[in-house]
């Protein structure tokens, strides 16, 4: 289980695999998250120690991690959240990573915390309405604009689909990425940050994991191929 001190810190350690042969393990903690409203793009939360999965059908949570400082190839990965509270029903969720593009990507997080509502994003603050988004919308990955994060175009291949699952405090979602080279393209991209979403669909309640914000940061656990002449 990842430790209260994982927030905010990369960790690049050496580990031993089979045959004496070595890569390097890295952990990437996320660099930005949110939920979005599809239909209210001054709307977003980027304060508050929790993030909304099955509010509403349309809200998306976003969780990203920039890849800009990995020269290495990636070999394997696995996405990791915590569950921030408890609930009765359970749920049916799924994480896809954002199609990437230079528009997609610049996304940003505001200062609002007022829980499922948001909170209107402030002048000049590097979010939707007011800086990023203003005029810019969502887009496929031919650059066709879409109205809404809940547009299938703006989503690749779920890494995973989730079904039945037991929504409980302080339990951790661990989704291995199956397919390594889902991250190698955005890595060696011009916009080398990738964007999961996450949504679902359960019963009453607002079902929440927890953001960057609180001790329990989302995280990227990466394994790195070892650099050649090591």
């Amino acid at each position: 289980m990842i430790q209260n001190n994982l927030r905010g810190v990369a960790g690049l350690i050496l580990v031993a695999l089979a045959g004496s042969v070595c890569a390097e393990e890295l952990v990437l903690t996320a660099s930005k998250d949110t939920f979005g409203r599809s239909n209210k793009r001054n709307r977003n939360n980027g304060a508050s120690e929790q993030l909304y999965i099955a509010h509403a059908p349309n809200v998306r949570t976003l969780i990203a991690f920039d890849l800009s400082s990995i020269t290495n190839e990636i070999t394997h990965a696995e996405f990791r959240f915590r569950l921030h509270n408890t609930l009765p029903d359970k749920i049916s969720m799924v994480v896809a990573p954002m199609v990437n593009t230079p528009n997609n990507v610049k996304w940003g997080e505001g200062r609002g915390a007022l829980g499922a509502q948001g909170q209107n994003s402030l002048p000049g603050e590097a979010c939707y309405t007011f800086s990023l988004y203003r005029d810019v919308p969502w887009e496929s990955g031919s650059g066709t604009p879409l109205a809404s994060l809940g547009d299938p175009n703006l989503w690749t291949t779920p890494v995973a689909a989730l079904n039945g699952l037991s929504w409980e405090e302080n339990k951790w979602i661990r989704i291995p990425i199956e397919n390594p080279s889902i991250l190698e393209n955005i890595r060696n991209s011009e916009s080398p940050i990738i964007t999961f979403g996450l949504w679902g669909k359960a019963g009453k309640g607002l079902y929440s994991i927890s953001s960057k914000d609180s001790h329990w940061t989302p995280a990227l656990h990466l394994q790195l191929k070892e650099a050649e002449g090591k």
